[in-house]
């Protein structure tokens, strides 16, 4: 029986992620939802009735058009949403700056020739009582977005020129451009480009490609490096992607396909996952460190057991070693494992050299050691208590 250990899992849900972390804000079914892509936790809803336009980049603040038709902004950790104060109509594809301090969305207008078959891009500063026209197109369609807090938009090819995205901004901030396309960003040959998206860092573009087709509405997701808009590997080679948009960390991509809010890695293998049903993602705040965690902040040696919590945030489970020490003796240790998204107390029985090294003190210091199969060890010195 010396040095056995004993392993009791208590599985517990985890606590909600503060606000800061890393949160994908998305449309689910006529709801505005919001989860944590990192933890396996399942979306929580905002907002029971609502249009999605957007979470700021630190994750922090979350906003969509409530049912009267007003902008309102709230909490992603919970709260009343709260009017941003502009009473105009806000019609389609509402979209918040990164900062919080923009929106941009488009209406049917008229054409320039008579007609009514024209799209016009407005933008509102929070605080302005009226909003601004940063773009137009006749007969075509221009999806909008954001790089920074530039607005930036999807003008469709014609015969002379190939699909193209652009910054985008008034009459007065570039009064010697004609046109929608103030500063080119990239151009595409293969077909339309729409609902284009920047990194933080400002060096990449995502959007949506529809082969052969003028404008993007939803193929396969690709990307562009900035400045110059050279081509990077395409990041999907689907049919019915759109809507994508970088982690903040810009080493992912979050995207629509077939209703179902998708996550595509860059780096490695390029690992993808559907994370839940809904549209129209937006991404903020910092990534969610995965792995296992101590969940102790005191030991208790009790009927010659001593019970170390662990957490596993993510979605695969965790695995590894325990080990507590005292000096440079070993008391015990135990592999572990606990499913992703869960929490679990490892039971540990001394050794009977660990037993007598611990002696028969109330209070005394010692370490424990979290060992992942896989990464970097987590220490750290605890009282233990009998």
């Amino acid at each position: 029986m010396g040095g056995r250990i004993l392993l009791v899992v208590s599985l517990l849900l985890l606590t909600a992620a503060p606000a800061s972390a890393s949160t994908i804000v998305f449309q689910c079914g006529g709801a505005v939802c919001a989860v944590d892509p990192d933890t396996g936790e399942q979306p929580r809803q905002l907002a029971p009735d609502g249009r999605v336009a957007g979470v700021t980049r630190d994750g922090v603040t979350a906003s969509w058009v409530d049912p009267s038709g007003a902008l309102v902004k709230a909490p992603v950790a919970g709260g009343a949403p709260a009017p941003i104060g502009f009473s105009g109509s806000v019609v389609n594809q509402p979209l918040m700056s990164p900062d919080g301090t923009r929106y941009l969305w488009w209406y049917p207008g008229p054409d320039g020739f008579g007609g009514n078959n024209g799209i016009w891009i407005r933008r509102l500063t929070v605080g302005a009582a009226s909003t601004e026209g940063v773009g137009s197109c006749s007969f075509c369609v221009i999806s909008h977005g954001w790089l920074g807090n530039t607005a930036i938009g999807a003008i469709p090819g014609d015969t002379d020129r190939p699909s193209r995205i652009c910054t985008m901004a008034t009459t007065a901030e570039a009064p010697d451009v004609s046109g929608t396309c103030v500063s080119l960003l990239a151009s595409e040959a293969r077909g339309g480009v729409g609902f284009p998206s920047g990194n933080a860092a400002g060096t990449e573009v995502v959007a949506a490609l529809s082969p052969g087709e003028r404008t993007g509405i939803k193929g396969r997701i690709v990307r562009y490096s900035l400045p110059g808009g050279a081509p990077l590997p395409d990041v999907t080679a689907g049919t019915t992607d759109t809507t994508p948009v970088f982690s903040p960390e810009g080493d992912r991509v979050a995207f629509e396909r077939d209703n179902q809010i998708v996550i595509k890695d860059l780096t490695g293998a390029g690992a993808e996952r559907v994370l839940a049903p809904g549209v129209y993602p937006h991404w903020g705040g910092a990534r969610t460190v995965v792995g296992p965690t101590l969940r102790s902040t005191t030991l208790r040696y009790r009927k010659g057991k001593i019970a170390v919590k662990v957490a596993c945030t993510g979605t695969a489970a965790c695995r590894g070693t325990v080990r507590i020490k005292k000096g440079k003796t070993t008391i015990g240790s135990r592999f572990y494992t606990v499913a992703g998204g869960k929490s679990g107390t490892v039971t540990v029985k001394p050794s009977r050299r660990g037993a007598r090294s611990l002696g028969t003190r109330r209070s005394q210091t010692v370490s424990v050691e979290l060992k992942p199969s896989t990464g970097d060890a987590v220490k750290k010195s605890l009282k233990l208590r009998r």
